[in-house]
């Protein structure tokens, strides 16, 4: 017969705590007001919530802080953007239209200070100088080139005496039969060579100013006015113009317009970038009052993902706390039938969590976005430990009167095994410091000393409430505490554990459909207006840093034709142009230009007639064009510009001198972009010099890839790739950028939950080695995560539900929380095995805790999965449920038959060992 076991000497300790508390327990309560106050008051002084994702992980690791180095050069990673997009595809608004909404939308996000810094809707090609041409793509730069080759014609009828025209001999004296002005040249050039399309488009503008130079003659003669902007007219998409006009990276064949917007944002307050974003789209929708029927406006960006999730988890952490709560004093009111003991677990708790803020405010100073989840761990975990002291109380104090005969059995039996559960549970947290994920390491910390709190909560909260009022319970009868044990069933005990294997050997068929899915943008909640036009932009590009542009290009050059790049980006692309221009400036003619003679009155009936002469001449060309309306368009105007001059006068022949001197500087000013210097940064808009070059000298070469690097094997090879060509290049050289920094993070990411994983079992252990003394009983009790963790497994694989950055989290964890429930069940099996009056009945105080702690468990991360939005989140909740299920079901099915089995083979030896005796 084995005897009653003795506390061990730290038992004994807690045990004469207890004792204390129960004989001073306002003492003790007021203690623990006093130490509440002082943590509240601090967290509301000193606890900030920071929402920067950067502060996520470590910036001492290397990729890392190149990133972080990378983005404060370039600050244009961390913009807004709004995205204009065709609402039909097969419409095709006007260029006016385009550049009209971006304009508009700029506007308004300029009167916005309290949101936004500043905005880039455009690069100014006024202030670009000569040197725009320099930034275009060569593809471009060739076209355009070939343009300004044929315009030289057009030039020479503007600005040089002595012209020819395609077609014509030189012989042949042009300037006399052309006219005397070059207003006149150009009516009898095109004439007399025919029109075309593109000289029709020319001459609509041109005689248009004409019109808007003779009738409005208070108007000042200038570009873009009544003179042609060449290079507004020449264009063809926004693009042309210094907007940002780029393809769909999800439907090439569409294009959209981008406004890059500039956050005014601080990251110490959770609401603080989710007010700022809602301000931009406000202001973004104000900027497109007026173009709704043509066009559709998002906004997407970084700092929008960030505050649409930081939004979505908020919502949904806070709605699933709440009811969490509510559904656990419901289950606690339901289980331990007392509606006070439920209230005095749920006071505890919220004592604990109290703590917990001021323990927070002391150790990491600030809640990250991982780290504000603790409290729905201290809900579903730190509960357990309240619930199985309340069980053993609400026993106890049914079969005896005295307070400290009560609490003195109660933490007999529970306080060895809540003891090593809670520092299970708290060192499963505390592992994740060991790692370069400073979120779930700040996590870790918070999370980890708050379940210890909830402990001592247990401790001292509970047991000075419930002396100072005490449940009201029927007390048992003396007679009835002790009972015969429950009859023998042998090995039938067995079926159960037996049917358990049979069921996990099936499910571990699925176990290989668990994949791990490293897709962040697939754990936001879905339709996020942020989540699906990120998709539709070029976001993915490694970037190579360097203060040596020679460097820089021989890493150009060992990259450039890697099979996972499609194309490159820098400072290095407007040297290339020049060189190229200068290799083919012979193929431009000089032109030698001269001031234009004044038109004089007498020359306005000359040109009237020319006018009409090119009006009729277009006209019966018009039905044979692509383009008819067009035509008539063009024939029209000069039909009123003939019109207007019928009246001569001194007035009408100075505004056309004036229009002519305005037109030939403007062509003057095109064709020279074609012979501009070397290209100098220094000389170029911040708008552009900033995305090439930072403020100390770096120069960043971009690198963009032929495919969607959403997927997980295509980025690794085009990370791989990229640093393994350029590490082969000598010079002070940093690869870093948004796909690096993604692929390098989320790999980092994943092994420190592995590593957290091996920690937290190998912890957990050596804690239950420490507490149990046997290895057998040791691996009983741990042996419920290798029943249960398995067969959550199965499940994932049998749903369809993969692993992912947000649920991986999870496995640490359940394996810290998990494994209590084979910790309880081994301490109850050795309290039978010791003191064989405590019988093991059928439906055992031990018992009931175990499934009040399931439900617990399940129902807290449950309601993650049933409210929430953010499908990390939600895939994290079910996770947690059904994994925490599955351990507590294997504990019941499994682990609890056979010691049940056992301790029947114990009685049976001893049965024997007296009857023989006797």
């Amino acid at each position: 017969m084995h005897s009653p076991r003795r506390p061990r000497k730290f038992e004994r300790l807690i045990l004469l705590a207890v004792l204390s508390i129960v004989e001073h327990p306002i003492r003790a309560l007021v203690i623990a007001g006093i130490l509440l106050a002082v943590c509240g008051g601090i967290a509301l002084a000193k606890l900030n919530i920071s929402s920067d994702e950067d502060k996520l992980f470590s910036e001492h690791v290397k990729f890392f802080h190149d990133y972080l180095e990378f983005d404060r050069k370039f600050p244009e990673n961390e913009a807004v953007y709004v995205i204009v997009e065709a609402k039909d595809p097969q419409s095709h608004p006007t260029l006016a239209q385009w550049t009209g909404i971006a304009d508009s939308i700029a506007n308004k996000m300029r009167a916005i200070p309290k949101y936004v810094e500043s905005v880039d809707a455009h690069i100014p090609l006024d202030k670009l100088g000569n040197q725009g041409v320099l930034y275009d793509e060569p593809a471009s730069l060739h076209a355009n080139f070939e343009d300004a080759k044929r315009m030289q014609d057009l030039a020479r009828l503007w600005g040089q005496r002595n012209v020819t025209l395609p077609g014509v001999p030189k012989s042949l004296p042009l300037a006399a039969l052309l006219g005397r002005t070059p207003i006149e040249r150009y009516l009898s050039g095109v004439t007399l060579i025919g029109p075309s399309e593109d000289s029709v488009g020319l001459t609509h503008a041109i005689a248009g100013g004409w019109v808007k130079a003779v009738r409005e003659p208070d108007r000042p003669i200038a570009v873009g006015d009544q003179v042609p902007d060449l290079e507004k007219i020449g264009a063809d998409t926004p693009r042309d113009l210094g907007y940002y006009f780029e393809p769909d990276e999800q439907n090439k064949k569409q294009s959209l317009l981008l406004i890059r917007v500039y956050p005014r944002a601080q990251y110490d307050a959770l609401t603080s970038i989710t007010d700022t974003v809602a301000g931009i789209r406000a202001a973004a929708k104000r900027g497109a009052a007026g173009y709704e029927s043509l066009f559709k406006v998002g906004v997407t960006g970084r700092p929008a993902l960030d505050a649409d999730e930081m939004e979505t988890t908020d919502r949904d952490s806070m709605r699933s706390e709440i009811v969490a709560a509510i559904a656990v004093f419901v289950g606690l009111v339901v289980m331990l039938r007392s509606l006070w003991l439920a209230f005095v677990a749920e006071l505890a708790l919220g004592v604990g969590i109290g703590w917990t803020f001021g323990w927070a405010t002391v150790t990491v100073h600030e809640l990250n976005l991982l780290s504000i989840v603790f409290l729905i761990a201290l809900i579903g975990i730190g509960m357990d430990y309240l619930v199985q002291v309340l069980t053993r109380y609400r026993v106890e104090s049914r079969r005896h009167e005295r307070a400290k005969a009560v609490w003195f059995r109660v933490f007999k039996h529970v306080s060895a095994p809540i003891n090593t559960a809670c520092l299970g549970a708290a060192g499963a947290f505390f592992v994740s410091i060991f790692t370069d994920f400073r979120g779930a390491a700040e996590l870790g910390i918070v999370a980890g000393g708050g379940l210890i709190l909830c402990l001592i909560a247990g401790y001292t909260v509970l047991p000075a409430i419930l002396t100072l009022w005490p449940g009201k319970f029927v007390k048992v009868d003396v007679a009835l505490r002790m009972v015969e044990p429950p009859p023998t069933r042998g090995p039938r005990r067995l079926v159960l554990p037996i049917i358990w294997v049979a069921l996990l050997c099936v499910l571990a068929f699925f176990i290989p459909r668990a994949q791990f899915n490293p897709n962040l943008l697939d754990l936001q909640a879905p339709h996020l207006e942020s989540t699906e036009l990120i998709r539709k932009l070029p976001t993915w590009s490694e970037v190579i840093l360097s203060k040596d542009l020679k460097a820089l290009r021989e890493a150009r050059s060992a990259i450039e034709h890697l099979p996972a790049v499609a194309s490159t980006e820098s400072f290095l692309s407007a040297q290339d142009n020049y060189q190229w221009l200068q290799l083919h400036k012979n193929e431009l003619t000089s032109i030698e230009w001269e001031k234009p003679p004044a038109v004089e009155v007498t020359d306005l009936s000359t040109i009237a007639k020319k006018a009409t002469t090119l009006a009729d001449r277009i006209d019966a060309t018009a039905k044979t064009s692509k383009d008819a309306q067009k035509w008539n368009e063009t024939a029209a105007s000069l039909r009123s510009f003939a019109e207007a001059l019928e009246a001569p006068s001194s007035q009408i022949a100075e505004r056309l001198s004036a229009w002519q001197e305005a037109f030939v500087a403007e062509l003057q000013h095109i064709l020279a972009n074609f012979s501009p210097p070397p290209p100098d940064l220094a000389a170029v808009p911040y708008e552009m010099r900033s995305h090439l070059v930072s403020a100390d000298g770096t120069y960043a070469l971009y690198v963009y890839p032929k495919y969607d690097l959403w997927n997980r094997a295509r980025l690794k090879a085009f990370v791989t790739q990229i640093e393994g060509a350029v590490s082969k290049v000598p010079g002070d050289l940093v690869v870093t950028g948004i796909a690096s920094d993604i692929y390098h993070t989320t790999g980092s990411i994943r092994t420190a939950f592995i590593h957290a994983t091996v920690y937290a079992l190998a912890l957990i252990v050596i804690l239950v080695l420490i507490d149990l003394r046997d290895v057998r009983q040791m691996l009983f009790a741990v042996s419920v995560l290798a029943l249960g963790l398995p067969m959550l497994v199965g499940v994932m694989g049998l749903i369809g539900l993969d692993w992912n950055f947000a649920n991986f989290f999870g496995l640490p964890i359940l394996i810290g929380a998990g494994h209590e429930y084979g910790v309880f069940m081994i301490h109850r099996y050795r309290e039978v095995l010791h003191d064989p009056r405590r019988v093991w009945r059928s439906w055992d105080v031990a018992d009931r805790a175990l499934l009040l702690c399931a439900y617990v468990t399940c129902s807290s991360f449950a309601f993650f999965w049933a409210l929430g939005h953010h499908r990390g989140l939600k895939s994290l909740g079910l996770v947690m449920a059904v994994g925490t299920g599955c351990i507590y079901l294997s504990t019941v099915l499994v682990l609890r038959p056979i010691l049940k089995w056992r301790l029947e083979r114990k009685r049976r030896q001893i049965e024997i060992a007296e009857a023989l005796q006797a």
